[in-house]
């Protein structure tokens, strides 16, 4: 057990490092931007939680021997707060964000693993809390309710609005001030001549560095987040173009920046999709107002940019 909490603890300890000199941390999953985007404090501090976590289960093992104090095993309690906690975000990540964030699932296997190495009087208690948590989590309703309606526009989740010198076009893009291509597609923006520009991010920002850009006092992340989830969409950026009945989803990074090269500098139309949304009005209605089930049809087609 102390080897697994020792490998554990320098897993960690090279992510600090990295987050530390680097900026952002290392992640073989784009998820990990976007469950990062969700947490209130920074990952440098999680990542000091967690190293703090694996040398308490170290050297209580070590000091300990598996003794129990009073009736109380410390090293046990221990390790059922971690998991606690562990699986407390995994669940988030698979109902709320999700997206899975790779580190974060490597720590989850680990804090598992201690547990599981702990005895077999562990193993009722490890699997109970994780089965709850999951359990509670899979049964709530992880979506805007009380006093927003059940019918978003994507104007209303916008953090801003540009408008361009003469917009023929509508577009949505759904972004992460983490993503460094998100921040490429929306620096190719700041020349275009013929789109009106709405931002919408799945994450809370600060700022956003666009020219002339109008913010929004309703915008709400959490919103953009649901409106991905409801399309089926689990990855950024993604771009969402208006067309007169019907609304056009481009995504991957080179898919999007060719659309916007064609659509928003010029005034000829696009006729690029890779996904249409076939509706009657402005807004995507999320819940029907019968049976509180999503209402948005995805039918999928593709076409070729035309020049």
């Amino acid at each position: 057990m102390r080897v697994i909490a020792l490998i554990a603890s320098l897993v960690v300890a090279a992510q600090m490092i990295v987050t530390f000199i680097v900026g952002s941390s290392v992640c073989p999953t784009q998820g990990c931007k976007i469950v990062e985007g969700l947490t209130v404090i920074p990952p440098l501090f999680l990542n000091i939680l967690g190293l703090f976590f694996f040398q308490a289960v170290f050297w209580t093992h070590r000091l300990s021997e598996g003794k129990v104090f009073w009736g109380i095993d410390p090293l046990g309690i221990m390790l059922l707060c971690g998991l606690t906690f562990d699986s407390t975000l995994l669940a988030y990540q698979i109902f709320v964000a999700q997206t899975f964030c790779g580190y974060c699932l490597v720590v989850f296997g680990f804090v598992l693993l201690l547990n599981l190495l702990k005895g077999r009087m562990q193993f009722p208690f490890s699997f109970a809390i994780l089965g709850m948590i999951l359990f509670s989590f899979s049964i709530l309703s992880f979506v805007p309710g009380g006093s927003v309606s059940k019918t978003f526009s994507l104007k209303q989740a916008a953090y801003g609005h540009k408008s361009c010198s003469a917009p023929t076009k509508e577009i949505y893009l759904f972004f992460s001030s983490e993503c460094s291509h998100c921040q490429s597609i929306i620096e190719s923006l700041n020349q275009c001549n013929s789109c009106d520009l709405y931002f919408n991010p799945i994450a809370d920002i600060e700022k956003l560095d666009v020219a002339g850009i109008e913010l929004n006092q309703g915008f709400s992340a959490r919103i953009n987040r649901h409106i991905l989830t409801v399309l089926g969409i689990d990855t950024i950026p993604v771009l969402v173009s208006k067309g007169p009945d019907s609304y056009s989803i481009i995504k991957d990074f080179k898919n999007i920046l060719n659309y916007i090269r064609h659509a928003c500098f010029t005034s000829n139309d696009v006729l690029y999709l890779d996904r249409s949304i076939s509706m009657g009005d402005e807004e995507i209605s999320l819940y029907s107002e019968e049976d509180g089930n999503c209402s948005v049809t995805v039918d999928c087609a593709e076409s070729e940019i035309q020049n």
